[in-house]
């Protein structure tokens, strides 16, 4: 039975992925309007990325802070043979955390990229790639099943 800190940890990491994906379509989005529009957007890229990130580390160790008292986790390295054909347990104890690890590698790439980035519409069009790759595959290692808010 999961306790009351895990509970709130988990209400808390279940509805910060809204601000998350908010802020990812935002350093898209700035990036998007930086290559296209042809402007200098760079400091408003620096920060948009630098939010995005931000949001996305305190996501991840709030994800790692709930990895090792999830039941889910604990039944599958209880037995992970037979737990790896279940799929919620399987899913939290391994596909989710390591997509997600995946994620944060792309954004933080993305951000040091776009920042060694010369001129204001290579560093626009790097964020984009890094940032919008990353977007993606948050928005497909998201249990969308789950309920969407947990107040």
């Amino acid at each position: 039975m999961p306790t009351k800190s895990y509970a709130t940890l988990l209400a808390i990491h279940s509805d910060l992925r809204w601000l998350l994906i908010l802020a990812g379509i935002g350093a898209v989005t700035v990036a998007l309007i930086g290559v296209f529009k042809k402007v200098s957007l760079v400091p408003f890229g620096r920060v948009s990325g630098l939010i995005y990130v931000s949001i996305l580390d305190t996501q991840v160790l709030l994800g790692i802070l709930l990895y090792v008292p999830s039941p889910y986790v604990k039944e599958f390295w209880s037995h992970p043979a037979s737990a790896i054909k279940l799929h919620d347990p399987r899913f939290f104890a391994v596909e989710h955390v390591v997509v997600m690890l995946v994620a944060l590698a792309l954004a933080h790439i993305g951000a040091v990229q776009s920042r060694r980035a010369c001129k204001s519409r290579v560093a626009c069009g790097t964020g984009l790639i890094w940032y919008g790759i990353s977007l993606l595959v948050i928005l497909a290692a998201i249990p969308w099943w789950r309920p969407m808010l947990r107040l």
